[in-house]
C-alpha cells in the first residue's frame, strides 16, 4: 500500500513522540523525580564523608525542592518550543510504501525495503490514533505515523489483530 507523508504528518509524530511515547515518559519521570533524589544522596554521602554539621544536607535539600518548583516549568516551555517547531516543518511530501505480511511490517519508499525499514510485529509496543493520523510504536523505539484514511484504517485493523495488547489508544497533540 501506497502512503503520502506530509510535513504536516511528520509534525504530528513529533508531537506525538513528545507527548506520549514511552521513552518521553521514561525521561520526564527521571527528571522530575531522579535528579532530586540525587541531589539529597549527595548530599547525606558528603556529609557522612566529611563529617560535618549537615550543612550538605540541608543544601541538598534546598535544591531538591527548587529543583522539583522550578524544573516542571522548564519542561514545559522547552515542550511548547518543540511543539512549536514541529508545527513550523517546510512544505514536503514524500511518498512511502507501507505493508503488513505474516511477521512483519514494512515501511519504507523503495519497492524493496532496507533491513532498518522492516520491523516485526511481535515488536509491536503500541497503536494510537488522532483525528488526523495513525501512530505505530515498536519496542525499540520505532514510531511509525501514517494518514487517516480508510486503507490504512483497514491495515490497521489488520494489525490489532494480531497485537497483542489489544485496542488502539485515542491521543490527542
Amino acid at each position: 500500500m501506497e502512503v503520502i507523508i506530509t510535513n504536516k504528518d511528520v509534525g504530528n509524530l513529533r508531537k506525538f513522540m513528545i507527548l506520549h511515547s514511552k521513552k518521553a515518559k521514561r525521561q520526564k519521570m527521571m527528571s522530575f523525580y531522579a535528579v532530586p533524589f540525587e541531589f539529597i544522596v549527595v548530599g547525606l554521602i558528603l556529609d557522612g564523608l566529611l563529617k560535618t554539621v549537615p550543612i550538605l544536607s540541608l543544601t541538598s535539600l534546598v535544591l531538591a525542592i527548587l529543583w522539583l518548583i522550578f524544573f516542571p516549568k522548564y519542561y514545559r516551555k522547552i515542550c511548547n518550543k518543540e511543539l512549536i517547531k514541529s508545527d513550523n516543518l517546510p512544505e514536503s511530501k514524500i511518498k512511502m510504501k507501507f505493508n503488513v505480511d505474516e511477521n512483519n511490517i514494512t515501511f519504507s519508499n523503495d519497492e524493496k525495503p532496507k533491513p532498518s525499514e522492516i520491523f516485526s510485529l511481535n515488536s509491536l509496543d503500541k497503536i494510537a490514533k488522532t483525528k488526523e493520523n495513525y501512530f505505530i510504536s515498536f519496542k525499540e523505539g520505532h514510531h511509525i505515523v501514517l494518514p487517516l484514511s480508510d486503507e490504512t484504517t483497514k491495515k490497521i485493523n489488520e494489525i490489532k489483530s494480531r497485537f497483542s495488547k489489544g485496542s488502539i489508544e485515542e491521543v490527542t497533540l
